[in-house]
């Protein structure tokens, strides 16, 4: 299961650093969906930092034995990406954006929570 766990980590680092790195670039791209969702500059880069940060805390998380402290920041990490990505999941199906637009942070939700149940397994 530590294997399975530490692929998990891996996919949510890459995930949220580049999701991250583009909203505190804040590109077209990230403009647009700042705009949609009624963010401002400042507070959709504060939501990159945090995305760039919780996917360093996951990474770190690889080089943990079980029970460490390591893990446990592993564990903290993916569960605040998880909280995060609930929030964007209602954040999306208030902007009408159904489940099409909000399938995204479900997604990555749902592998957060895997992550973390394996990591305490």
């Amino acid at each position: 299961m530590r294997a399975v766990a530490s692929i998990l980590s891996i996919i949510l680092f890459l995930a949220f650093a580049t999701s991250g790195a583009q909203k505190l670039i804040f590109n077209t791209m990230a403009s647009q969906s700042a705009e949609h969702l009624g963010f401002k500059k400042k507070p959709f880069q504060g939501v990159g930092l945090a995305e760039v940060v919780g996917a360093v805390g996951v990474l770190i998380g690889l080089a943990a034995k079980h029970g460490s402290l390591l893990t446990w920041l592993n564990i903290a990490a993916a569960t605040g990406l998880l909280v995060m990505m609930g929030a964007a999941t209602v954040l999306h199906l208030r902007r009408g954006d159904g489940l099409k637009g909000a399938t995204p942070a479900m997604a990555l939700g749902a592998v957060c929570l895997l992550e973390v149940i394996l990591r305490l397994a």
